[in-house]
């Protein structure tokens, strides 16, 4: 909230002056007339208030009479970002890093653009009412983004001209309305994640109520006698009034969220488009790399990884041509080849390295992926086994996957069915090493005593 009334102030004309407790402002001639003095002295806590300052929140006289203003004037305004950095194509081509590729071409195409910043409010209603502004933004590309992290106080401050409303780069009626539509959506979002959190405190007071109220309703009955005339009548009246009044008291603490739009902000600005033709360093694949210069903080745009959907930070050109980020980007442990999505990743069990779809092989004991490193063939029927399952005959050595894995009754130890001796009698298993170290008169089973 307090971002946007010092956005308010700022974007007509008034000097705003930020501290630890507010904002001080001196109105500009616009605002003389709607405030009725010259300065304004705000904050946002109860704590900070005092003679002097107008304390700021749901339904205060501050707040209204910007809605109100919003309401007569018009809920659109129009600006230009300064272009802040005029570069050449060369040097732009010299701030392009892709790792493992080397650059061919680069083609530029400097360009007007828009973004749109959707104020909204967002009233939660419920036993309780509390209010915020929310500020969105969306580019020419329908891509929304947090506006305040991009226009910040000193950018709207210092760096936007205003222009009127017939001014600037024009937008379609109908565009417009599809960008609100796409930020709406967000700030529904946004607002249920947060209602949530207020739903929890909701809950909790509507527990403390309820627990009230039951506790006098049910006092009032305590009280009657039961000999006493038209008792019964008397205790379904005081029944009915209780469930009334339950009802009562769930419907005010359900949560209510109303969104409205308090005003959009048109803000025109210069963008460079960048075609950039490279080359993968070791296979010679080429790509066409589409990038975005801002001609506003100086910097490269690399654009959203076709992945993981977030900004890419550091591109990656891979053999095949096709371009990744660096947080999805993995090369297999089996065939060494790149790959652009790490989500689809298969991980060892063992050592968690990562393996493509083909090099994926699975345990014949756990059913988990393993790599090459970390399996081995089991001798009898050729299964591949992980490291954490495989067993080795403590005879022979040989290694074996849970199928063709018997253990010794006396010892426990693993054996494979070459080196296992079989009671005739009870049918125990033995490893040939253990009933070998016996003396040959005293070769017999443990369990039932009969000669092996």
């Amino acid at each position: 909230m307090k971002s946007f009334v010092k956005y308010f102030f700022e974007t007509n004309a008034s000097e705003v002056t930020e501290s630890k407790k507010g904002l001080h402002i001196s109105l500009s001639k616009p605002l003389l007339e709607v405030f009725g003095k010259e300065k304004l002295d705000l904050v946002f806590d109860t704590k900070d208030l005092d003679e002097s300052a107008d304390l700021v929140t749901h339904g205060s006289y501050v707040l209204n009479t910007i809605y109100e203003f919003l309401q007569e004037t018009g809920t659109k305004a129009v600006s230009r970002l300064k272009e802040k950095h005029e570069i050449s194509r060369e040097s732009i081509a010299r701030q392009i890093h892709i790792q493992n590729a080397r650059i061919s071409h680069v083609k530029t195409k400097k360009q007007k653009v828009a973004d749109i910043l959707f104020n909204f409010r967002i009233g939660y209603l419920s036993d309780e009412k509390s209010e915020d502004i929310f500020t969105l933004g969306i580019d020419h590309r329908g891509h929304v983004f947090d506006a305040r992290s991009y226009y910040t106080d000193e950018v709207i401050k210092h760096d936007l001209e205003t222009l009127s409303n017939k001014s600037g780069i024009e937008i379609s009626q109908k565009d417009i309305e599809v960008a609100f539509r796409t930020c709406l959506k967000e700030v529904s979002t946004r607002a249920q994640e947060h209602g949530q959190g207020l739903q929890k405190e909701i809950l909790k007071r509507l527990h403390r109520n309820v627990t009230r109220i039951k506790g006098y309703y049910t006092a009032q009955i305590d009280e009657m006698h039961r000999s006493q005339t038209s008792y019964e009548e008397k205790r379904l009246t005081i029944e009915r009034e209780y469930q009334h009044k339950l009802k009562e008291e769930i419907e005010n603490h359900k949560l209510r969220i109303v969104l409205k739009l308090l005003s959009y902000h048109i803000i025109e600005r210069t963008e460079i488009e960048v075609t950039t033709t490279v080359e993968h360093n070791k296979t010679g694949h080429k790509a066409e790399v589409p990038l975005l210069y801002d001609s506003y903080h100086g910097l490269l745009d690399y654009g959203h990884c076709p992945s993981c959907k977030l900004p890419i930070q550091n591109m990656t050109l891979l053999a095949d041509g096709k371009i990744g980020c660096s947080r999805c980007v993995f090369v297999c442990s089996g065939c060494k080849d790149e790959f652009p999505d790490k989500e689809h990743a298969h991980h060892c069990t063992v050592c968690n390295t990562e393996l493509c779809t083909n090099c994926n092989t699975h345990c014949h004991d756990c059913g988990h992926t393993v790599c090459e490193t970390h399996s081995t063939v089991c001798f009898a029927d050729k299964e591949i086994v992980c490291d954490q399952c495989v067993k080795s005959c403590s005879d022979c050595g040989r290694t074996m996957c849970s199928d063709h894995t018997f253990l010794c009754h006396a010892t426990k130890v693993p054996i494979c069915h070459e080196h296992r001796v079989i009671c005739p009698k009870c049918r125990k298993i033995y490893a040939r090493g253990f009933i070998d170290k016996q003396k040959k008169n005293d070769r017999k089973c443990p369990e039932c005593l009969t000669t092996l």
